[in-house]
C-alpha cells in the first residue's frame, strides 16, 4: 500500500494566491495525500475560495482558528495529520506536480531521515533557480545544522519530514516566536535525524511577491524575539554536544547580522518616526544583556563593516544611525550600477 503524506497548509489573507496553491497540490501525481488547509482567521475572500475547491476535492480537510499565528496554524495541522510523511506549504506558493512524489521516492530509496530540493525564487525582479544545499552524499548532523545556522535552508517548505520522528519526539512549533519559527522547528527535527538528503531538482515555487518589509513600530519586539531564537539555537546545538566556541560564533554572526540589519533600518526610517525615536531604538536595542554578550566578538571581512562594527561597539549612538544612512546609500548606488549594467 502506497504511503499517505500529509500536505499542511497554514492560511492567512491569501485571496490572491490560495487557488494556484491548491491547484498544485490537487494535481499531484501522486495520489494518496491528505491536504489539511488551517485558516487563521482570514479577514479576505480565502475561505470562500477554499470551501470551493472542498467540494472538488475530499482529500481537503478544513479548519479554521482566529488569528493566532502560523505557529499555532501549523501545528494543529501537525496534531490532525494522519499521513506517515508531512510536507508544510505556504498559501502563497505552488509546487511542481511531481514534487511529493519526487521527494517520496527519494526518501524511501534513500533510507533519509529529511529530504530537501531545490527552489524557483520568483520576485519582481523574474524567477531564479535556487540551491540552499551543496552535498549529495549523506553528512553529518551537526554539518547540516551548521549549514542550515548560517543562513541556508531555515524554511519548513522544500522538505519532506518523517511523522514518525515529529511525534516521537514530540516536536512542534515553538507558538512564542513570531519569526523565524522554521529554522527552529528545523533544527529541532534535524538534531534527531540520522540521514540526510539533498535534491538539485527546483519543484518549490518560493513567491516573494507577497513578502512585506519589517515595520518600523516592531524593531525592539523583533529583536526581543530574535534572542529567544538564538537561545532556542544554543539548547538545540548542545543537545548535540557541538562544540561551545563553534556554537559561540553561529550565534556572534546571527547576532550581528540582525543588529546591524535592525540599526540600518531606524537609519531609513528616521524620516518617519524622527530623531529621537531612532536614537532610543538603537540605545534600547545595545542596551539588551544577550547583545552585549556577544558584541565584542562581531567581525567582518570588509573595511565598510568594520568601521560600521567599531562605532556600534563603541555606542556611538548618532553616529551609528548617519553611517546607517550612508550604508543604505551605498546599497541605492550599487544597485542601480547593477541595474545599468544589464
Amino acid at each position: 500500500m502506497e504511503a499517505k503524506v500529509s500536505v499542511i497548509v497554514p492560511v492567512y489573507n491569501s485571496e490572491k494566491f490560495i487557488s494556484k496553491c491548491l491547484e498544485s497540490i490537487i494535481r499531484q501525481t501522486y495520489k494518496n495525500i491528505e491536504i489539511l488547509i488551517i485558516n487563521d482567521g482570514s479577514s479576505d475572500e480565502s475561505e470562500t475560495i477554499i470551501n470551493v475547491y472542498r467540494k472538488i476535492d475530499h482529500r481537503i480537510t478544513y479548519y479554521y482558528q482566529n488569528n493566532s499565528g502560523p505557529s499555532k496554524a501549523r501545528n494543529r495541522g501537525i496534531l490532525n495529520a494522519t499521513g506517515e510523511y508531512v510536507i508544510f506549504l505556504d498559501s502563497d506558493d505552488t509546487v511542481h506536480e511531481n514534487y511529493v512524489m519526487y521527494l517520496l521516492n527519494e526518501m524511501i530509496n534513500s533510507n533519509s531521515d529529511l529530504v530537501c530540493c531545490g527552489y524557483k525564487d520568483i520576485s519582481r525582479y523574474g524567477m531564479l533557480n535556487c540551491s540552499d544545499f551543496n552535498f549529495e552524499s549523506s553528512i553529518s548532523i551537526n554539518s547540516f545544522m551548521k549549514m542550515v545556522c548560517k543562513g541556508t535552508g531555515g524554511v519548513l517548505w522544500g522538505k519532506i519530514y518523517k511523522r514518525e520522528i515529529i511525534t516521537k519526539f514530540n516536536l512542534k512549533m515553538d507558538e512564542k516566536i513570531f519569526m523565524c519559527e522554521d529554522l527552529v522547528f528545523v533544527l529541532q527535527y534535524a538534531s534527531q535525524c540520522k540521514k540526510f538528503k539533498y535534491v538539485e531538482a527546483y519543484l518549490y515555487n518560493y513567491n516573494r511577491l507577497n513578502q512585506y518589509s519589517i515595520s518600523k513600530n516592531i524593531s525592539i519586539h523583533y529583536m526581543q524575539n530574535y534572542i529567544l531564537v538564538c537561545k532556542r539555537i544554543e539548547e538545540i546545538f548542545k543537545s548535540v554536544e557541538l562544540d561551545e566556541n563553534e556554537i559561540h560564533g553561529i550565534i556572534t554572526r546571527r547576532i550581528q547580522d540582525n543588529v546591524l540589519n535592525l540599526i540600518e533600518q531606524q537609519s531609513i526610517n528616521i524620516k518617519s518616526i524622527g530623531i529621537k525615536a531612532s536614537v532610543l531604538n538603537v540605545k534600547k536595542i545595545l542596551s539588551m544583556k544577550y547583545v552585549r554578550k556577544y558584541i565584542n566578538s562581531f567581525s567582518s571581512d570588509t573595511k565598510v563593516y568594520q568601521i560600521y562594527i567599531y562605532i556600534i561597539r563603541s555606542r556611538f549612538i548618532m553616529l551609528s544611525i548617519i553611517y546607517g544612512i550612508y550604508l543604505n546609500g551605498l546599497r541605492k548606488i550599487k544597485g542601480k550600477l547593477r541595474g545599468g549594467d544589464k
